[in-house]
């Protein structure tokens, strides 16, 4: 998660400010917005991880935030964002390196409403972390095939 937070940093970092904060079309996220999900999704699962680290079989609710604060993601300092971004991504990967063998097959349940239910293990939420952050990162770039989207 670190690489990928430090590929992010130079992306972020390289980019042309008005590419970052434009919408390539409806429901496509621009690259800051894809950015600050994947800020707030290290959080996410660093939350997650914890809780299933220490309790037994949470149960967490969906991760959904307004439109609105989607909208104020273009508005971020791009800087900060990647700060936040490594800072999101260490914390992770401390909680990751500090997890003891037997708790990755512990789980969590994701309450999704009318999304449905889903238990996923530490090991899981980890990989989705890491996919969430690479996958995204491909999105902003437009490099991700869209035979790959998900």
């Amino acid at each position: 998660m670190v690489e990928e937070a430090a590929a992010w940093r130079r992306f972020l970092d390289q980019s042309d400010d008005g590419f970052l904060r434009t919408n390539p079309g409806p429901v496509i996220f621009s690259p800051m917005q894809y950015g600050a999900h994947v800020r707030d999704m290290l959080r996410v699962a660093g939350d997650r991880m914890i809780r299933g680290r220490d309790e037994d079989n949470p149960v967490v609710p969906i991760f959904n935030p307004p439109e609105e604060t989607f909208l104020s993601y273009n508005q971020l300092d791009r800087g900060e964002l990647a700060a936040e971004m490594e800072g999101q991504a260490q914390r992770l990967a401390g909680i990751i390196d500090g997890m003891d063998p037997s708790a990755w097959s512990r789980t969590v349940t994701n309450d999704r409403g009318r999304y449905g239910v889903y238990s996923f293990t530490l090991a899981g939420l980890a990989c989705n972390a890491a996919h969430e952050a690479h996958h995204h990162l491909l999105d902003a770039n437009g490099t991700l095939p869209a035979s790959s989207a998900s």
